[in-house]
């Protein structure tokens, strides 16, 4: 993979991860909205190591 496929797609998780943020926002119920926020939370970890990738590879 390409640095520019994978700031790409670190792009495109980062849309994903704030349309799930939304999601969570409107669930009701507290257990279920901290396991999609906290899968979000994962989701933007994962962002940042292929952040790091193509900074320092």
């Amino acid at each position: 993979m390409t640095k520019m496929n994978i700031s790409l797609i670190a792009i495109g998780l980062m849309f994903v991860c704030n349309l799930v943020m939304i999601f969570a926002r409107k669930i009701t119920n507290g257990f279920l909205r901290f396991l999609v926020k906290a899968f979000a939370f994962l989701l933007l970890l994962v962002v940042l190591v292929m952040i790091l990738i193509v900074i320092f590879v």
